[in-house]
């Protein structure tokens, strides 16, 4: 599947949301999240919480360095590494005469390249001492910019070309950008609000993006529900699973008294649940030998050999403070699993490894409650910020958690760590339908088309009711996250937009729409995404219209740039087509309706590529 390109108008809002500086350069492009050039990062850093066996490896695609194992005894975190040599290291454009084949790569340093007759084109990150060595060379060099959204004087940039390879330097000039905070009143959805009272209420607005983090508050009530108020999510990439298929049995009499387990343990039972004066335990140490698990992995196919790997746990993990005070499982059977997945954006990526323990808390058999060590997680994300010498201090207590129940309205998996109402850590959010795309539930693969990518598959309940797996909804890029926040924040908290003493709340353009998250561009599968947002439904291969959409409106804040792959004209791809047939009624069914299908435009920048694929 072709780069998929967020575009630079959902960029621009990400920055009131997550913080930071944007890139001003073709449009808005961003990295494809299964593509980084992970050469200038350490891979050796560690989980403390977590064993992992040596699938976990990054492929040679993917690293353009050796092939790097991770330690049978860490889990990867992954951070910059500034070479002594290096004073500061950007992002530039490189331009040159000749074949890509030809340039100096001893650097290992460029992202993306394109090669024509008249020569090439990079995009690479570069350190001082590197620029001035191949602007010697004679090649020309341009520092992407960074746009400081912040600014009350932002300014565009042009361009003052110098001859036979010298620096290329961007100058400002006065002209000014409306402030971004007034986005309501630049596209006139306040006029909306007050004239006509819409607010976007009754409309289900699908985001075919990266995904959709609820953290925020802002946008915690936009989360669309169905008629049992169970979320309505879609993880067409296949990420969002995460195995729960590790047992610990308890010994409860008909008293519910919690009594050591002495035993010989069922059949398919890992372990047991036992009793000190400290509390009771799930035993995970076992003698010593600790537990191995079961570990969906995430990153799959761009990290690891395959899709499920071995974890070993070693410290046993509370789950009551008595015999008479503890977590109720009611067929006395505990499920537990680790959620393995990745923060692949800000200063400091890591992996979130998350403790999870499943339970029946109603009906024996009938799983229907989380309860996520978010403590014991974010401690483990966060030692790195630690001062030199100190450690963290685990508690591995899942009794000092919040119980997650499907339904509840409280599926948001967000952790306060100081108490001062704001929180602090998110590892995504609970009951999300996942795809099955490598077979690891339902042991059928789905079908893999060179450029629809998935196009059938098992879509997995969002909690599987005999406590083998869950899924959820995470955005490790936050660009689906923004994209949603443009468009229902309630503009309830306040942000310090402008650097300054000054808070800002940023309300969106339809703040009463709801939000079916949809996690399609990971893998590319955005046909599967449209079609199930459409209302259809994947019965082995074929997909039937149910008699009712499920959105309203598809949102799609990204494109394809490189079209020319797709051979085909612009608006002939088949992506194109899918889209055209899916906004006319009755086009596939007698039934259907239709959906607005909403695309950004220009986003790739000017050239052949302006309005992108689809």
């Amino acid at each position: 599947m072709p780069k998929v390109v967020p575009s630079l108008i959902i960029v621009l809002i990400a920055s009131l949301f997550v913080g930071g500086n944007a890139y001003g350069f073709l449009g808005g492009d961003l990295a494809p999240q299964n593509s980084y050039s992970f050469d200038s990062f350490n891979i050796g850093q560690n989980s403390e919480i977590l064993k992992t066996d040596s699938l976990v490896t990054f492929k040679k695609n993917i690293l353009p360095t050796e092939k790097t194992s991770l330690n049978p005894t860490e889990i990867l975190v992954i951070e910059p590494i500034i070479n002594s040599n290096q004073n500061t290291v950007k992002r530039y454009l490189i331009f040159g005469s000749g074949s890509i084949d030809n340039f100096d790569k001893t650097s290992n340093s460029l992202l993306r390249s394109v090669t024509s007759q008249n020569g090439f084109f990079s995009v690479g990150v570069l350190s001082d001492n590197q620029v001035e060595k191949l602007q010697n060379q004679g090649y020309n060099i341009i520092q992407d910019v960074p746009l400081d959204f912040h600014s009350l004087n932002n300014s565009n940039q042009t361009a003052e070309n110098s001859k036979s390879g010298k620096f290329i330097e961007a100058k400002k000039n006065s002209k000014e950008i409306p402030e971004i905070s007034k986005i309501q009143q630049i596209v006139q959805a306040d006029k909306a609000f007050e004239k006509y009272n819409y607010t976007g209420r009754g409309i289900n607005i699908a985001i075919v993006d990266t995904g959709v983090d609820f953290s925020n508050p802002d946008i915690q009530h936009a989360l669309a529900r169905d008629e049992n108020n169970i979320p309505i999510m879609l993880d067409a990439d296949g990420q969002g699973i995460v195995l729960t298929n590790t047992t610990f049995v308890a010994n409860v009499d008909q008293n519910g008294v919690l009594r050591d387990y002495d035993d010989t343990l069922p059949k398919n039972v890992d372990s047991s649940v036992y009793i000190t004066k400290e509390g009771v335990f799930l035993d995970i140490k076992q003698g010593g030998n600790g537990t191995t698990l079961k570990i969906y992995n995430s990153f799959f196919p761009s990290a690891g050999f395959a899709p499920v790997f071995n974890g070993t746990l070693n410290d046993d993990m509370k789950i009551g403070q008595n015999n008479r005070d503890y977590i109720v499982s009611k067929s006395n059977t505990y499920h537990l699993g680790v959620m393995y997945q990745g923060v692949f954006q800000g200063p400091q990526t890591r992996i979130q490894v998350v403790p999870v323990l499943v339970v029946d808390s109603e009906i024996p058999g009938k799983y229907d409650t989380i309860i996520p060590d978010l403590s014991t997680s974010w401690k483990d994300f966060t030692r790195f910020d630690l001062e030199s010498g100190e450690t963290p201090n685990y508690d591995f207590d899942f009794t000092d958690e919040k119980p997650v129940k499907l339904g509840s309205g409280n599926e948001f998996l967000i952790y306060d760590s100081d108490d001062d109402g704001k929180y602090d850590y998110s590892v995504g959010t609970f009951g999300a339908r996942v795809l099955d795309i490598y077979g690891v539930i339902t042991n059928k693969t789905t079908t893999i088309d060179g450029k629809l990518r998935a196009i059938n598959g098992t879509l997995l309940p969002p909690l599987d009711p005999d406590g083998e797996f869950f899924g959820v909804m995470t955005d490790s890029l936050g660009h689906g996250t923004a994209s949603s926040a443009s468009i229902v924040s309630k503009g309830i908290q306040e942000y310090d937009i402008y650097n300054n003493t000054k808070k800002y709340k940023i309300m969106g353009v339809a703040p009463g729409a709801k939000i079916i998250p949809i996690k399609a561009l990971w893998f590319g599968d955005t046909v599967y995404a449209w079609l199930w947002a459409a209302g259809f439904e994947n019965t082995e291969d074929e997909w039937k219209f149910t008699g009712q959409p499920k959105a309203h409106i598809v949102s799609n804040s990204w494109g394809i740039s490189n079209f020319p792959n797709f051979k085909s004209g612009p608006g002939l791809d088949i992506l194109s087509l899918i889209l055209s047939v899916l906004v006319v009624p009755q086009s596939i069914d007698s039934n259907y309706p239709g959906v607005t299908m909403v695309t950004s435009a220009g986003n790739s920048g000017h050239g052949y590529g302006t309005m992108g694929l689809p």
